[in-house]
């Protein structure tokens, strides 16, 4: 057992040694396993608030990817069929041959690499506010979201951002967790929150090893491109938010599989399991049990006021 800040009840939180390197997780739960990947500049701590519903009827276990939170740091191995191989490991290891994956941002195209180089291994896909990154990205995601990702190509410069931010990692991470844009439900964050985030990638190492989930992506392009060429089989679900990726992970995802049911949840920022962790553990859980879903999924209180007075 490995002490972590922020575990829920009844989850543990443990380290595995899968071989070239450590990784953290967090497991509770019974049942079948559901493995939850976060995204960037997020640790396993962004799924908190939806692990202990989804534990109800599974096996939940939320994991950091190599140099996130409590994983190990290393100096290659970032490309998202490497950080799926790791998760992969880690599975085996728990004695897991058949997985649900959900991925939230870059845990989205992790989570793909994962379903398309272990098909007989994973069962169900969620990619929530994710894209995996090809020419159909290329081509229709990126020059729609010009502007939110300008830090894209920053993170790209070799050896750039780390040496530029170096002590003010804090403040421009700040700017990712209070940005309005990004954001659609106050309180989504606490400050508690983004503290803890603060704190994990301004230990030494954390940001220069957590960027290069951005320096891989041609690599990314190259594995995805020859992944598509047999798109998955197996359902996957695109959970987009209107503030964010939207539309844009169904459309990501169409090239490389054959079965893409898509949400679009509007009222939502990106960080939907932080703003909306009781809609999506009910979106998700839906999803796996065969039920239909509509394309746009509304928060309660967007209701207008006539129909809600027809409705009591």
């Amino acid at each position: 057992m490995v002490a972590a800040e922020g575990v829920p009840a009844g989850f543990t939180s443990r380290l595995a040694d899968i071989g070239d390197v450590k990784l953290h997780y967090v497991i509770g739960g019974h049942g079948a396993p559901l493995l939850l990947v976060h995204g960037w500049p997020e640790t396993w701590y962004e799924w908190r608030k939806v692990m202990p519903r989804l534990a109800q009827r599974h096996t939940v276990i939320a994991v950091d990817l190599r140099g996130f939170g409590g994983s190990q740091i290393t100096a290659s191995g970032y490309e998202k069929k490497a950080l799926a191989e790791d998760l992969f490991k880690l599975m085996s290891r728990l004695g897991y041959t058949d997985t649900v994956l959900v991925g939230h941002d870059w845990g989205g195209p992790v989570t793909y690499a994962y379903a398309a180089s272990h098909r007989d291994a994973v069962s169900q896909l969620v990619v929530v506010e994710g894209a995996p990154d090809g020419p159909w990205t290329q081509q229709r995601l990126l020059p729609l979201l010009h502007n939110p990702l300008w830090f894209f190509g920053f993170f790209q410069i070799p050896d750039y951002a780390e040496t530029v931010l170096k002590g003010h990692e804090k403040q421009f991470l700040d700017w990712f967790y209070r940005n309005k844009g990004f954001h659609a439900v106050p309180g989504g964050f606490s400050d508690a929150d983004i503290h803890y985030y603060e704190s994990s990638f301004t230990r030494p190492g954390r940001f220069a090893a957590s960027i290069q989930l951005y320096r891989t992506i041609d690599q990314d392009i190259l594995d995805n491109t020859e992944f598509a060429k047999a798109p998955l089989t197996i359902p996957v679900l695109a959970v987009g938010a209107r503030r964010g990726v939207g539309a844009g992970v169904a459309e990501s995802l169409h090239p490389v599989a054959a079965k893409v049911t898509p949400v679009l949840m509007e009222g939502t920022g990106h960080f939907i399991a932080d703003e909306r962790p009781d809609a999506l553990a009910e979106i998700i859980e839906s999803f796996l049990d065969g039920k239909a879903l509509p394309e746009t999924w509304s928060p309660p209180e967007s209701t207008p006021p006539a129909q809600a007075a027809q409705s009591n």
